[in-house]
């Protein structure tokens, strides 16, 4: 129920949705939205029938363990979509899963802007330095991490349309890339 501040109101029904290891925000968001319709009729049912008690939010999370401490998600600008490959091997997977499909996380290949929408992550000990690539040309563009590999699997060049990665290498010239 609405208060005065954002977001303090109290609850009066919640439910839970597990999110997948390579699941994207917009593929949560779709499934959130399902899920936020049915409860949203329960909810509706419950007060119309008068089921339905309100609990703080507080409450909630001390319930679950966490601090009663309530934050509002950070505001997204521009450098938290650069790609910082000196973190882990996770942190940049989960990264670019929490920012596809909008606005999308992104690094520079070539001079230009590459978006990467989807990846798959690698745990493994490489002596090359975070942010450096490798591909076979054919199938496969990693960059290496702190702790390993996060392979992009669906990108997008500045200009050019959203494609898979081996599509994308088809076109793609590593003679183009400084560093390379």
């Amino acid at each position: 129920k609405l208060q005065h501040e954002i977001d303090t109101g109290n609850i009066l029904l919640q439910d839970r949705l597990p999110i997948g290891e390579d699941e994207t925000a917009g593929e949560v968001h779709d499934r959130m939205m399902l899920l936020g319709a049915q409860l949203l009729v329960k909810t509706i049912e419950g007060l119309e029938k008068g089921l339905l008690k309100e609990t703080p939010q507080t409450e909630l999370l001390q319930a679950n363990g966490s601090a009663a401490i309530i934050k509002h998600a950070p505001k997204i600008f521009t450098e938290t979509c650069q790609v910082d490959f000196s973190k882990t091997t996770a942190e940049v997977h989960n990264q670019i899963r929490g920012l596809s499909p909008f606005p999308g996380a992104f690094t520079h290949l070539g001079g230009k802007m590459l978006k990467i929408y989807r990846s798959k992550k690698e745990t493994a000990t490489h002596a090359l330095q975070p942010g450096s690539f490798e591909t076979d040309g054919k199938s496969y563009l990693r960059f290496a991490t702190a702790d390993g590999f996060v392979y992009a699997m669906e990108v997008q060049m500045e200009g050019k349309k959203r494609m898979q990665v081996e599509d994308f290498l088809r076109g793609f010239r590593i003679e183009n890339v400084d560093g390379a």
